[in-house]
């Protein structure tokens, strides 16, 4: 099954490693790259892998996520692809991923 980003999960992304190259250095953002990688080939393998989010229901999506560190891969299982839609950082508050999924 092929697995497809949204232009705001690219942005979490690449937020993502410009962070863990400025504060943790270059090997740190390559093991995040490689266990990210990882993750999303077992959504490609097995979409319902992850476990699913409460939010999404004003959209009628039935979002789910897969742990990948201290971030969640937010995604969309439908019949045909995966679609990515945010890498969110568990330690932000969870109301703000409410807002972004049920926008």
């Amino acid at each position: 099954m092929t697995v497809e980003w949204t232009e705001g999960a690219y942005q979490d992304y690449d937020e993502i490693l410009a962070y863990l190259i400025r504060e943790f250095g270059v090997n740190t953002a390559v093991d995040f790259q490689e266990r990210l990688d990882q993750n999303i080939s077992v959504l490609s393998e097995f979409p319902f892998a992850g476990k699913r989010e409460v939010y999404g229901s004003k959209r009628n999506i039935a979002y789910r996520s897969l742990s990948c560190r201290q971030y969640k891969i937010v995604y969309a299982p439908l019949p045909d692809h995966v679609v990515i839609v945010s890498l969110w950082n568990n330690r932000q508050n969870p109301i703000g991923l409410r807002y972004r999924l049920d926008v």
